[in-house]
């Protein structure tokens, strides 16, 4: 096809272009005006603007096991009418868990056939694997996988944390490897603890925050990166929440670090007022930490954004106690157009700092930036065209992913994405999905075929 007049955005240009996109086999293959057409439908974009299709690197789907809380064709759906086209998918939160390299060809096998975008899966790595399993496959999964994921305190019962010592060895193999080791960082030591005897203190959103506050997170991001800087290992923090955090990431040479819109958009005091619908771990923090993390968002301090999409279900999120209510949101359908609104629009990020926080800093960093990233001819036709002129207000009950509850509920956002395409393919429409499912990919990363054993 041929894209017609839209505003695209370049890579490198400081504003927006007047220009024709043409596509083939799933591939930009020109760029520029008019653009002689050989037959191939044509799309008058008008006044939409165009850019990369988004990419998610940090979403929890739950598929296969967990269906009911988040599929792949739900999930995905939802990232699509968000504007995204890639996603990647966390290990931990399916059945089995991807932490080799038999469970990832199972999962492989199940969710391609749901996607409606491209995805990639992350590796696991847990206490676990120290009875057996590691290095083995950690080494059996490398060419397959962008990443692998950590915690510093403990994901659940079945992916326990890593302990310094055990961190340390598996720096060393992803220094061999050349993957970055992923990491929740909040302090164990510290976050047990305390969530220990503030309970019986009280049940609100305050004292939670106070058994997981910024402490936690800067203890956990000091610790974890000395160990990777003295190694030259390649790791990466997950969902920053805190500017100390961010600022010990920014001065380390091996680490780099995501946040997540909800920490850009919401504090403490929204969370007393909100409730469970904000309830994340990390939590979000004091007043003044989310300005904070815009600064050294738009100073690349912070190398891009994630949605850390992990929805509950009506009941895990209203059991009675903020303790006992389950951490969560669904965050992919809001990331691109919260970035764009909070973000572009009001003029807290440049035009090329929007591109590399939603899409090419994360393709770059995960091995995807052969194909996907930005609008350059040879690369993926993954485009997010967006009506500036709409204004659109967040409602969770008409989400395509099954969970409902979001804290952005009721947030107006200025733009609206309008279609989405995947390696030309339009998946998403004007409030409907256009496409089959499986019509998303599995994509690895560049040293890797993409059609890694299945």
């Amino acid at each position: 096809m041929i894209i017609r007049n839209g505003q695209v955005a370049l890579p490198g240009s400081p504003r927006l272009v007047r220009a024709d996109l043409q596509v083939a086999d799933g591939k930009i293959s020109a760029i520029g005006t008019k653009l002689a057409a050989d037959g191939e439908p044509e799309v008058e974009a008008g006044d939409l603007e165009v850019f990369p299709g988004g990419i998610d690197p940090h979403v929890h789907f739950f598929d296969p096991g967990f269906p009911d809380k988040e599929d792949f064709f739900h999930g995905t759906a939802a990232a699509a009418a968000g504007g995204v086209t890639t996603i990647i998918d966390m290990p931990d939160t399916s059945d089995p868990q991807v932490i080799n390299l038999k469970n990832l060809k199972h999962k492989r096998s199940l969710v391609e056939r749901k996607a409606v975008v491209d995805f990639a899966l992350f590796g696991g790595v847990s206490a676990q694997a120290f009875a057996s399993g590691f290095p083995r496959w950690m080494h059996e999964l490398a060419p397959y996988v962008p990443a692998f994921k950590t915690y510093a305190t403990s994901g659940s019962a079945l992916f326990s944390r890593l302990n310094h010592y055990q961190f340390y060895r598996v720096l060393e193999v992803a220094r061999a490897l050349q993957r970055p080791i992923l990491l929740h960082a909040e302090d164990a030591d510290f976050v047990l603890p305390a969530g220990e005897a503030l309970r019986e203190s009280g049940d609100s959103p305050r004292v939670f925050y106070q058994s997981r506050p910024e402490i936690a997170e800067t203890l956990a991001v000091f610790a974890a990166s000395e160990i990777a800087e003295t190694l030259q290992a390649p790791l990466h923090i997950v969902h920053i929440g805190t500017a100390r955090a961010a600022e010990i990431v920014g001065g380390r040479s091996t680490t780099t670090g995501e946040t997540c819109p909800q920490y850009l958009a919401f504090d403490l005091t929204d969370f007393e007022r909100i409730g469970s619908p904000l309830k994340i771990t990390p939590p979000v923090k004091q007043a003044g930490e989310k300005n904070a993390l815009w600064h050294h968002l738009a100073g690349g301090v912070i190398d891009f954004v994630a949605s850390d999409h992990a929805p509950g279900s009506h009941a895990e999120k209203n059991t009675g106690s903020i303790w006992t209510d389950y951490a969560g949101i669904p965050g992919a359908p809001t990331l691109f157009p919260y970035l764009y609104s909070g973000g572009l629009r009001e003029g807290r990020l440049t035009l090329p700092r929007f591109l590399e926080v939603t899409s090419g800093a994360a393709a770059r960093r995960y091995g995807l930036d052969d194909r996907k990233g930005r609008i350059e001819v040879g690369m993926d036709a993954d485009l997010t065209l967006v009506d500036p002129a709409a204004i659109r207000v967040v409602r969770g009950a008409e989400s395509f992913s099954r969970g409902k509850i979001t804290p952005f509920e009721g947030m107006q956002m200025h733009g609206h994405v309008y279609a989405t395409l995947v390696r030309g393919t339009v998946v998403y429409r004007d409030g409907e999905i256009i496409a089959e499912p499986g019509t998303g990919r599995f994509v690895a990363p560049a040293a890797a075929e993409s059609e890694a054993p299945r």
